[in-house]
Formats: C-alpha cells, sequence, structure tokens
C-alpha cells in the first residue's frame, strides 16, 4: 500500500484482528515528545486516521490539535460504535510483545473482588519453564496482596494498576481453596512468602493435548492459548508443534475434539489459519474462511494494489486435517476468548458444527492497523484505529456481542486440573460428547455455592489481545 508520510508499519488487529505489515529497516531511536511537539504528532495522527479509519466521514472538521496525543485522539473516535482504537506513545513496546515474548514470572490469572471492594487473583495456569513453575505455584492457588499491599477496586484502571504489579519483581503469599461441606469455599491461610522474578519469557501456546478413550470413542483435547507462529524468529516452531499436535490425533483415529480456548484472547492470523485448516470439515481449495472490508478508499487502494484475492482468506492443504473423521467438534470458551479465537468458530461454523461451552465470548469483529511513523525522532506514538471488518464465508459477521455458548459453564474457585477428565469444562465437553456422563469416571467435583465476581484478567494486558497479525502480500 503506498503512503505519502515515512515508511509505516501496520498491524491489522481484527478481532478479528490484526495485519502485520513487517518493514525490516532498523529504526532510529526516537526524541521524547514534549507538550511542544502536540501540533506535530496530532497532525500526524489526523492525517492517517482521515486516510484510515473506519469511520473516516465522521471525524470532526476542526479538533484542537494542542491537546496532548493520546486525549486528542481520543476525541476524534466515533463513539459509540467504536470502543476499539487505542493509542501507545511507544510503538516498539507493542512490536516487541506481538510474539509473546514479555517480562514477566510466568503464570496468568484471573482477578475478583472479595470483601465488595478489594482485589484477589488465582492462578489460571503456570508456564512452563518459568519462574513461577520453579517456585511451585499451581493452577487454582489464591492470593490477596502483592508485596503484602492490598487493591481496592473502583474500575478498569484499578485492574490494571494490579497486573501491572505482577510485571515487575514481586512476593506473594500464596493461600489454597478448601472445599466446604456446605457448598461453599473457603480458603487457607497465606503461606510463607513466596519471591518471583520477571524475565524476559517466551510463552508457548502449545499449551496441552490429550486423547481419551471412553465408551469405545477417543476423543482428543488440544489447550492453545494464543496465536503466534514462533518467537518472532520465523522458524514456525508453535506452528509445526500444532501440526505434530493434529497429526497425533491423526494417528490415533479420534472421533471427536475438544478445542480449549477459554484463554486464549487472539494473535496471528497464520496460527489461526494453520488451527482452521487442521479441522475444517470437507476442505477444498476454494474455501473461504473469512473475507474482509475496509472503508471504501482503502478497500480500492488495495485491490489496485494487491489484487481482490487480499481480501478473502482461503483455508490451506494441511496433511493432518482430522475434519472428515470428527463427529464432534468442541470449544471451550470464556469471557477472554476473543479475536482470532472468534474469527476461527465464524469462519469454521459454515462447514460443520461448532459447539460451545463455557461463557459468552468477548465479541470483537472490527480490526485497526496500528500505524507508526518510521526514524522519526519527533513521534514515537503507535495508533489502532478501527478500519476493517471480517465476515464468513456466508457473510455474518454478527458477534459484536460475542458468541453465546450452548453450555453455560463458567469458571469457579474449585478450577480443577487442566486436562484431567474431572475438570470441570472438560467433563461437560466428554459429557457432551459421549451423551451421558463417562462411564468408569469419578464423578465429578460438585460445583460450589460461592459466588465468583471476576474483573479481569492476565490476557487484557498481552499486546496479541484482541489481534489477528497478518503479513503483508509479497513479504
Amino acid at each position: 500500500m503506498k503512503k505519502s508520510s515515512a515508511a509505516l508499519r501496520y498491524l491489522l488487529c481484527a478481532a478479528t484482528g490484526v495485519a502485520l505489515f513487517s518493514c525490516k529497516k532498523k529504526d532510529a531511536p526516537s526524541d521524547p515528545v514534549t507538550p511542544d511537539n502536540n501540533q506535530y504528532v496530532n497532525d500526524w495522527i489526523y492525517q492517517s486516521m482521515k486516510s484510515d479509519y473506519f469511520w473516516t466521514d465522521k471525524l470532526p472538521a476542526s479538533p484542537d490539535r494542542s491537546q496532548d496525543p493520546e486525549t486528542f485522539f481520543y476525541g476524534l473516535l466515533n463513539r459509540p460504535d467504536d470502543r476499539f482504537s487505542w493509542i501507545v506513545p511507544d510503538y516498539r513496546t507493542l512490536v516487541s510483545s506481538l510474539n509473546g515474548v514479555v517480562k514477566e514470572a510466568g503464570y496468568s490469572v484471573t482477578l475478583f473482588l472479595f470483601d465488595q471492594s478489594k482485589l484477589g487473583a488465582q492462578i489460571q495456569y503456570v508456564k512452563r519453564s518459568s519462574p513461577a513453575e520453579a517456585a511451585g505455584l499451581k493452577r487454582g492457588d489464591v492470593f490477596w496482596a502483592i508485596n503484602g499491599k492490598e487493591y481496592t477496586y473502583a474500575s478498569g484502571a484499578d485492574v490494571d494498576v494490579f497486573l501491572s504489579a505482577l510485571e515487575q519483581n514481586h512476593t506473594l503469599r500464596i493461600s489454597k481453596i478448601i472445599p466446604g461441606a456446605d457448598g461453599r469455599d473457603s480458603s487457607t491461610a497465606p503461606g510463607n512468602p513466596i519471591q518471583l522474578t520477571v524475565q524476559e519469557y517466551a510463552e508457548n501456546p502449545v499449551y496441552l493435548d490429550s486423547v481419551y478413550e471412553i465408551n469405545g470413542k477417543k476423543i482428543g483435547y488440544f489447550m492453545y492459548n494464543f496465536f503466534t507462529p514462533d518467537k518472532g524468529d520465523s522458524s514456525l516452531l508453535y506452528d509445526n508443534q500444532m501440526d505434530a499436535v493434529f497429526g497425533r490425533f491423526k494417528a490415533k483415529g479420534i472421533t471427536d475434539l475438544v478445542l480449549d480456548l477459554r484463554y486464549n484472547p487472539g494473535g496471528d492470523s497464520r496460527s489461526m489459519l494453520n488451527l482452521g485448516s487442521n479441522i475444517i470439515k470437507g476442505f477444498s481449495p476454494g474455501k473461504v474462511f473469512y473475507r474482509r472490508e475496509y472503508n471504501k478508499a482503502i478497500e480500492d487502494e488495495i485491490v489496485k494494489d494487491y489484487g481482490a484475492d487480499f481480501l478473502v482468506e482461503k483455508f490451506t492443504p494441511k496433511s493432518n486435517n482430522i475434519g472428515n473423521q470428527l463427529q464432534h467438534f468442541v470449544v471451550l470458551t470464556s469471557s477472554t476468548t476473543a479475536s482470532a479465537s472468534e474469527l476461527l468458530v465464524n469462519g469454521l461454523r459454515p462447514y460443520m458444527q461448532v459447539y460451545l461451552i463455557g461463557d459468552t465470548t468477548y465479541g470483537k469483529n472490527v480490526g485497526s492497523w496500528t500505524i507508526y511513523a518510521r526514524n522519526d525522532r519527533r513521534n514515537s506514538w503507535g495508533l489502532q484505529p478501527i478500519v476493517t471488518k471480517a465476515f464468513n464465508s456466508e457473510g455474518n459477521s454478527d458477534y459484536t456481542n460475542g458468541f453465546p455458548p450452548q453450555q453455560v459453564l463458567k469458571e469457579g474457585f474449585r478450577m480443577g486440573v487442566l486436562g484431567d477428565v474431572k475438570e470441570p469444562m472438560l467433563y461437560a465437553a466428554l459429557t457432551h460428547i459421549l451423551g451421558v456422563a463417562p462411564a468408569r469416571m469419578a464423578q465429578v467435583q460438585a460445583p460450589a455455592r460461592s459466588t465468583l465476581r471476576k474483573v479481569g484478567a492476565s490476557q487484557q494486558r498481552r499486546a496479541y489481545a484482541n489481534q489477528l497479525i497478518e503479513q503483508k502480500p509479497g513479504q
């Protein structure tokens, strides 16, 4: 795509996702943006929005360009339709973490309220070969403070403060959940302090896979926690590992599949395409996965420069595709299942039954370019204005309120062990597939009467959240 300014890089975040228009030139350092530089930066913001914004005709004609860039940008947005566009002061921070390489201790949490206004956290899963694993943290562990400090909750900003504290070296005192005879849960007293050091850590999204042979069926289970092909080194390491999972499923002759996306907030379209192509039933080369739509000027420019095929993504042939042998396909979801995960569901539905168990998904069917100026010492800002919308092969894109599950099942304090057949969400999926509670299997633990008011999760702090990263044609 031609641009009149210095070379720009684009990341298409459609919640459908995000498109990465890569550039190999080395960045020059940017000088700090000062108040007297606001006019310069805001002129660039307005020009970018005027060119690419999905609602370009709704932009104010004469905004106050003396404001700080963040205030200026949010004042341009077409509310209430646009609840997703955002801006960052340093684009390099965003780009460096798109492949899951960030500084962290290596665990993911759900945040909840206790004592009406205080924040607590429960560990969703511990990442392998991480400081958290070495320290002995476990799924289901609870903590009520960080470095001995409790946090109160009044808005989403307080969630960000809590989560940002976990991105620095910190100390936790862990409690365990104790199921009560009355159906309510309690917790142990906090244990001894555990010191956790953050490090640059590359999370592997290929988290867990198993095959269960129950009542004459072979049921595959795959937990996949975000979309990226590799660490950003072009090795395709994670996509190759994904293919190996489906190779094992195919070799074992699975009859049914449970895909666990409850913690998957989105990511790279290449990996989403790879996953969908391993699952699609009745594959043929011309089958359309999804179609992109932009404002008319941008769409005309894309078609002129790259051809109409750029607007359409098709499934690709995969030797380990298992679609034709599947009798049931179940996806486990939560409120943080978003973007590329939702597009995967939407793109597969025209070709096969997709049964959802869990919570209503996040609900984002629009996308944005992340735009930034290269080699501009006066401007380090990065934009992600909404510029696109995604439709499946039947023209459907109606999931702005998320996909409601056919079977509602929200995680509570009694989380269970991931991959264990008694883990509540997996147990529900197995029961659906079998038509009855699995024989010769211990009964799943009774649900607690305790309520859990969730207010946030680690996924919202990840750069790949609500994104679908795509590569520019020809690169």
